[in-house]
């Protein structure tokens, strides 16, 4: 009898209602006003909720990525971005692991570009530019096209976030990916046993990412002197043909944080990052 049930239950896709995580998501998703899907097939949830004026979607389920065991938490936000608006926030544990595991994959193999095929995150760590993050957001690592844009997005709301995610609820050792891409703000983090300040705290974060990436977008330059932030190249991404390889080289010292020292506020809200100025031009003899 026990094995006809488990059959069905495959059969159909629906999952033993005991299990805390997914009880505990159920609760959460009600509590919060969201819209709950089933899968319909295999393990996990899909939780739909409205961010500002655009449309979110959270999954938890089998982690997509090999660097996440078990479980993830996924969030997409259509936020609405320019294609071209390529930004990321990883933690710096794992940028060092990939950036590593990449470089070697490519030497053993003698390749001379970066595989297609790899997750954009991959990618980009050798694509974009590493931008200095604040010393309060030391265990994490930047990476953009445009540095200008990426330097106002990592501020303000979204910057407080980041730096006390792992006291509060991610972790000091999880994984954490948060990216603008196609348009859309995605994170992704390890999800083993959930809990309601993660699930919060997640949401807050990517509604963050949201609204500090279009405030990137509109904020003016503070300093008269400091040049204008450079129009936004087509993006890796988007070209034509959908992706660009491009050539690899060695890890660039994730290890090493590349920081901006900064005065700390009591709450980090008030923490503004300056804008890029332009060196004084050498006096000509």
């Amino acid at each position: 009898m026990f094995k006809a049930l488990q059959k069905l239950q495959k059969m159909f896709g629906s999952r033993p209602e005991d299990e805390p995580d997914s009880r505990l998501l159920d609760g959460w998703a009600h509590s919060r006003g969201h819209q709950l899907k089933r899968v319909r097939r295999g393990e996990g949830r899909v939780i739909e909720f409205d961010c500002d004026d655009r449309r979110g979607r959270m999954e938890w389920g089998p982690s997509h990525r090999a660097y996440i065991k078990g479980h993830e938490l996924r969030i997409r936000i259509d936020a609405g971005l320019p294609g071209q608006m390529e930004m990321m926030i990883m933690s710096r544990r794992l940028a060092q692991q990939l950036g590593g595991e990449a470089y070697q994959t490519l030497t053993s193999a003698h390749q001379t570009g970066i595989d297609a095929d790899l997750p954009e995150e991959v990618r980009w760590l050798s694509m974009l530019e590493k931008v200095p993050v604040p010393s309060s957001a030391a265990g994490y690592v930047l990476m953009s096209s445009s540095p200008v844009h990426a330097r106002r997005w990592l501020d303000g709301d979204l910057l407080s976030r980041v730096s006390r995610a792992s006291n509060l609820w991610l972790g000091d050792s999880a994984p954490l990916v948060v990216m603008t891409l196609r348009g859309c703000i995605y994170l992704r983090t390890e999800a083993g046993a959930l809990e309601e300040p993660m699930l919060d705290g997640a949401r807050a974060l990517a509604e963050s990412a949201l609204l500090s990436a279009r405030q990137a977008l509109l904020r003016p330059v503070d300093e008269p002197d400091a040049p204008p932030p450079a129009p936004l190249r087509p993006g890796l991404s988007s070209a034509a043909g959908g992706r660009r390889i491009g050539a690899m080289g060695p890890p660039s010292g994730f290890e090493n944080p590349s920081v901006l020292e900064l005065p700390m506020d009591s709450d980090m809200m008030a923490m503004s990052m300056p804008a890029p100025t332009q060196p004084p031009p050498t006096p000509r003899r």
